[in-house]
């Protein structure tokens, strides 16, 4: 089914799927990303479509290419480090480090991720300025598609762990294949 066709049908939904959702700290939305990507791909699934779980780094810029002068931050980024003693600690109390969680198709190779809404919440929070125009309330795009600068960053062991805590916590039937 094609992108934009599979995500109209699909947006009502998910819409529906993410109201419903009880994040673990509904006034913090850091780390909320697992939930979100749980809530979407269960929907997905559900429609007959094969979510791919990843994990891994973002980075997404809170000011316009062009005003980048090289040395002030120009994204807002959770970057993947497992030897970050952060990253040990939170992996070895059971919790989520510092990454972000997304989903996949394959056919067209599609990144999809429905976190994005809050990035600058995250990012103000956090101490940033942002200065790029709101994000999204959600991502779905091909690579021709993906917003400028903007990068996601797919590891191995990060998806591994996500999909660690996902059966954990719901033991969902997508990742069951």
């Amino acid at each position: 089914m094609h992108t934009l066709l599979c995500l109209s049908a699909l947006l009502p939904t998910i819409r529906r799927a993410l109201s419903k959702l009880r994040a673990p700290v509904p006034d913090n939305p850091a780390g909320n990303c697992l939930y979100i990507t749980h809530a979407v791909a269960t929907v997905l699934h559900n429609e007959g479509l094969r979510p791919i779980i990843q994990a891994g780094s973002l980075q997404w810029p809170i000011i316009p290419r062009d005003e980048d002068d090289g040395v002030s931050n120009s994204h807002f980024a959770y970057m993947w480090d497992p030897m970050h003693p952060h990253s040990i600690a939170a992996r070895a109390a059971g919790r989520l480090p510092e990454m972000h969680v997304w989903l996949a198709l394959l056919d067209p190779p599609t990144l999809i991720d429905f976190s994005t809404r809050d990035l600058r919440v995250l990012a103000e929070a956090s101490g940033l300025i942002w200065r790029s125009g709101d994000p999204p309330e959600f991502l779905w795009a091909t690579e021709e598609e993906m917003p400028d600068w903007v990068v996601y960053t797919p590891n191995r062991d990060a998806t591994l762990y996500a999909c660690m805590i996902l059966k954990s916590l719901f033991d969902p039937t997508y990742l069951k294949r």
